[in-house]
C-alpha cells in the first residue's frame, strides 16, 4: 500500500488530503475517511482529535491499554494490540474494515506529523505499508 499525504486547495483554502493505492482486492481504503473525520468542523479540530487519539493508540502499543475506541464524528477504530476495526458508526453492517495494528499505528502516526505541518503545496509525506 502507497500512502501519500499532502495538501491541496478547496476552494480558497489549503486542506489536508490524502492519495492512497492498494494492490489488495478486498482493501476498501476506509482508513482515509477515518483520517478526514472532521465533519466540517476544520483543521484545528481534526488536528487535536488525531492527537489525543494517537496518544492513545501509543498506550496501546505500550501495552498500557489493551484496547481504546477512537471515536470520531462519524467514523471510529476499535483499536487493539492484534487488529483495528475502522467503521462507520452509524450502521454496523456497512463500512467496516480491518487493518493490522502495525499499519495502522504508521499511518496515524505520520498522519499526525502531517497534520501539524505547515499548509504548503511542498509539504508532502508519502511511505509503503505491506
Amino acid at each position: 500500500m502507497n500512502i501519500k499525504y499532502l495538501w491541496k486547495y478547496d476552494d480558497v483554502d489549503l486542506v489536508p488530503a490524502i492519495d492512497l493505492k492498494s494492490n489488495s482486492n478486498g482493501f476498501k481504503g476506509l482508513i482515509v475517511n477515518f483520517l478526514k473525520n472532521d465533519e466540517g468542523l476544520g483543521l484545528e479540530y481534526l488536528r487535536k482529535w488525531i492527537a489525543e487519539g494517537f496518544i492513545e493508540i501509543e498506550k496501546v502499543r505500550l501495552g498500557e491499554l489493551d484496547f481504546y475506541d477512537m471515536w470520531g464524528q462519524a467514523w471510529g477504530a476499535e483499536v487493539s494490540p492484534d487488529n483495528v476495526l475502522i467503521y462507520w458508526g452509524y450502521d454496523d453492517n456497512i463500512g467496516e474494515e480491518d487493518m493490522s495494528f502495525e499499519c495502522f499505528y504508521t499511518i496515524v502516526k505520520n498522519w499526525n506529523s502531517f497534520l501539524n505541518s505547515e499548509p504548503s503545496l511542498y509539504n508532502v509525506i508519502e511511505f509503503e505499508l505491506n
